[in-house]
């Protein structure tokens, strides 16, 4: 399957290159090795997953620049669950520079937010939930995206005409809850996958702080997910709702000191709950007379809608981050081949459940990466909802090939 992506990406190089197009991304192969056999009925035994993915990007300009045309498809193939063998586009669009303001249409991606343990603002783009748990990849959002700069600010305003729905793995897969997720049940309340959501940020910096405010209305890209049988439920079902979310993002850099906010308000049907991110990431330059920087961050993770869960008595499942503590060191060598780890480890305050994580990479060569993670649960209580996925501890090495 390798060889197929790598030629692949010689076909797309032959073709731009004769259109005069630009082409960059990468291709990469995964090995994932889990710690433990399964532990949930139906999910395959295998303990090695290799897989492999490409994300070509193709751009194309014109008019000195003030037009370009972007083109982003995303594909994996995974040997352990089929689910996780996908594709997707994760750009393609147009985009018009004016005078102090832009436009794109397309489709595309937006971030928002400023936190490291969770992006808990960032609603535009739908979760990925198949790549990772972390919830740090996003699928393709069609989206006609307008922003305005002007001395007061950032203006963005999106209308985004389709709703996606998030992925998760198959009942063979692992890192999966501790029952599987029938997305083919899925339910959008009182509305259809072509319901026409929007959202408008305003973004400003004042001397060393950056400000955000937010508001998006629209379904919900985070749903909740119920038990398909109150007797003997055998799947969970997504069950997606129109809200209205207000949010605030804050960063500002105070000597080594980098204080960051994410805080948000969240109205579902007759009920509103409230959910914050707050830390900070001290960081030492230079550490030993070297170049290297060393970086201490902690944050803490508040999320009202598990006690909102438990009064509507919805039998949802709740979520993970509703008392948490994050704390993590990053290091970086500063040094050509841009080497950097960071280790994290977040710790519910109420069960003591724990999640540690690992995540290093090196350069090699000017086109090769090598990227190493690793995930492992401890003291997860059978009644979290980490329990499923508490038997996934895993390490990857990831080895990547840019062009």
């Amino acid at each position: 399957m390798y060889i197929r992506l790598v030629a692949v990406v010689g076909i797309l190089v032959v073709a731009c290159n004769a259109y005069a197009v630009d082409l960059s991304g990468f291709a990469a192969m995964d090995l994932r090795i889990f710690t433990e056999q399964s532990g949930l009925p139906g999910q395959n035994p295998g303990v090695v997953d290799p897989t492999v993915f490409m994300q070509p990007e193709i751009r194309q300009e014109w008019s000195n620049g003030s037009h370009r045309a972007t083109l982003i498809p995303f594909g994996r193939y995974d040997s352990l669950d089929s689910r996780r063998s996908h594709a997707d586009l994760r750009e393609a669009n147009w985009l018009y520079k004016g005078n102090g303001w832009n436009i794109q249409a397309g489709v595309g991606k937006v971030f928002w937010g400023v936190t490291e343990s969770r992006h808990l603002i960032d609603i535009v783009n739908q979760t990925d939930e198949i790549e990772s748990i972390r919830g740090e990849d996003k699928l393709g959002q069609p989206m006609v995206n307008l922003n305005v700069s002007t001395r007061y600010g950032n203006l963005n305003l999106l209308y985004l005409p389709y709703f996606r729905e998030r992925t998760y793995p198959s009942g063979k897969g692992r890192l999966r809850f501790e029952l599987p997720v029938d997305t083919d049940q899925a339910q959008i309340q009182h509305a259809s996958n072509w319901h026409p959501d929007w959202a408008v940020r305003w973004s400003h910096t004042f001397g060393r702080w950056d400000v955000g405010l937010a508001y998006f209305s629209g379904i919900s890209r985070e749903p909740r997910l119920v038990p398909n049988s109150l007797l003997r439920p055998t799947a969970l079902i997504p069950v997606y709702e129109l809200i209205n979310q207000v949010s605030v993002d804050i960063q500002g850099a105070v000597g080594k000191w980098l204080l960051k906010l994410e805080a948000m308000t969240r109205d579902v049907p007759g009920k509103r709950f409230v959910a914050a991110v707050a830390g900070f990431e001290y960081t030492e330059s230079s550490i030993l007379g070297s170049s290297a920087d060393l970086g201490l961050l902690l944050e803490y993770q508040y999320d009202g809608r598990e006690k909102l869960s438990r009064t509507m008595l919805t039998n949802t499942l709740p979520t993970p981050n509703n008392n948490d503590i994050f704390a993590g060191i990053r290091f970086a060598l500063n040094d050509e081949q841009n080497s950097q780890v960071l280790f994290g480890v977040t710790i519910d305050v109420d069960t003591r459940a724990t999640v540690a994580s690992f995540k290093g990479s090196r350069r090699v060569g000017d086109n090769w990466k090598i990227e190493v993670e690793s995930l492992a649960f401890f003291h997860v209580p059978q009644t979290d909802i980490l329990i499923g996925p508490s038997r996934d501890d895993y390490v990857q090495v990831r080895l990547i090939r840019f062009f």
